[in-house]
């Protein structure tokens, strides 16, 4: 499975239009779907922060964050504009950013 990066590498006009449905309302906005540990369905709404460097959430220690730490699998829904049935979907694998300096580079342009 690509990465963002990757992604928006091979398709960019595809990738920008799944940003600004992302971040139409200004910081990102959109709905991610866990697998929870009975393997059922969980939604939430969150604020991607799409960068050159990939997709990222920030995600306190809650359900969600649990169901990521032990079953990766995502999928992550726009929020649809009022003008339009445009919508926006990506799933994969997510994982857990290490690098302190890259969390704190994130954190700050997305006011996290």
């Amino acid at each position: 499975m690509a990465s963002w990066s990757e992604f928006a590498a091979d398709e960019p006009r595809l990738a920008d239009g799944i940003r600004v449905l992302m971040q139409q309302y200004g910081p990102g906005f959109g709905y991610l779907a866990t697998v929870r540990a009975d393997g059922g369905p969980r939604v939430h709404p969150v604020s991607p922060v799409i960068t050159d460097e990939g997709l990222f959430c920030f995600i306190i220690d809650s359900p969600k964050r649990r169901d990521l730490e032990r079953d990766g699998r995502y999928a992550l829904h726009s929020f649809p504009p009022e003008e339009s049935d445009d919508e926006a979907y990506v799933a994969g694998h997510a994982h857990p950013v290490a690098d302190q300096a890259r969390v704190a580079r994130l954190a700050a342009r997305a006011g996290a």
